[in-house]
C-alpha cells in the first residue's frame, strides 16, 4: 500500500470527499483564470536554454507564489517538493493534476530524506522546484536546504517569481500569498541561472546563500516594478 493510500485510510469520509473535491475546484479555477488572462514573460533566456538542453535545474519559488506555480509551468514534468502535511496532500493532487510530479517532505527544515530524495531526482535527469522559505518561513528568507541541493546535484538555480495586475494578497497569511483574479495579467520572470561550487568554506556558504537571496528578491521586485507600468499603461490609454 502506498502512503498517499494509508494516509487516506486514516481520514474521514468527509475528509476524504475534501480531499477529492478541492483539488478539483482549485484545478479549475486556476484553469479559469488562465483562460481569461494573459502572460508577459520577462526573461526567458537561461530557462529556455535549460529546457531546451534537457539539463536539469533547480526552480527556487517563494512560498507567496505556490498556489499558482504548477498551473504556469503545467505539463512539464518538474518534481516539486511538498511537504509532509494534510495541506500538501491537496497540493500534491493538484500539481499532478497540471502535468507535474511530487515529492513530500520539507527541505528547509533539515529533512536528510527529503534532502537526498530530491538530489537523486535530479542526478537521474528531471527539475525540481522549490520553495526555499516554506513551508512556514520566515517569509523570503532562503533556508539552507536549496543550497544543499544545488551543491550536491550539480543543477543550477533559477529564481522564479510572479506578479498579476489583478490579485488579492492573503495579509494573515505568513507568506502574503498572492490569488490571482480573472482578467488578469500574469506577470512572470525567471532569474539568470546561479551554480553553487561543490566547496565552499563556511564564509563563502553564507555569501553564497545571500546571493540566491538577493537573486530571487530582486526577481520579485522587477515583477512588482513591472505589474505596476502595465497598470499605468493601462489607465493612460482608458
Amino acid at each position: 500500500m502506498s502512503g498517499s493510500e494509508e494516509f487516506e485510510r486514516a481520514l474521514s469520509l468527509r475528509e476524504r470527499i475534501s480531499l477529492w473535491l478541492i483539488p478539483w475546484l482549485v484545478v479549475g479555477l486556476q484553469r479559469f483564470v488562465g483562460l481569461t488572462s494573459r502572460r508577459v514573460n520577462l526573461n526567458t533566456d537561461g530557462f529556455a536554454a535549460l529546457e531546451s538542453a534537457r539539463s536539469p535545474f533547480i526552480l527556487a519559488i517563494w512560498h507567496t507564489n505556490v498556489l499558482y506555480s504548477p498551473y504556469l509551468h503545467r505539463n512539464r514534468q518538474i518534481t516539486v517538493m511538498i511537504s509532509s502535511s494534510r495541506d500538501g496532500e491537496l497540493i500534491t493532487r493538484i500539481v499532478k493534476h497540471f502535468g507535474n510530479m511530487a515529492r513530500r517532505g520539507s527541505t528547509s527544515r533539515g529533512g536528510l530524506r527529503a534532502l537526498k530524495q530530491i538530489i537523486s531526482v535530479i542526478k537521474g535527469g528531471s527539475s525540481v522546484a522549490i520553495t526555499p522559505d516554506g513551508p512556514r518561513g520566515p517569509a523570503l528568507q532562503v533556508q539552507g536546504g536549496l543550497l544543499t541541493i544545488a551543491q550536491q546535484s550539480g543543477a543550477p538555480i533559477i529564481p522564479f517569481h510572479y506578479e498579476c495586475t489583478r490579485q488579492k494578497i492573503a495579509l494573515k497569511a505568513w507568506d502574503r500569498h498572492r490569488i490571482p483574479l480573472p482578467f488578469t495579467t500574469f506577470v512572470v520572470r525567471y532569474g539568470d541561472p546561479v551554480f553553487v561550487p561543490r566547496i565552499l568554506s563556511a564564509e563563502e556558504w553564507e555569501a553564497k546563500l545571500k546571493e540566491i537571496e538577493d537573486h530571487l528578491l530582486r526577481n520579485m521586485r522587477i515583477c512588482r516594478s513591472e505589474v505596476r507600468r502595465i497598470r499605468r499603461s493601462g489607465k493612460r490609454n482608458s
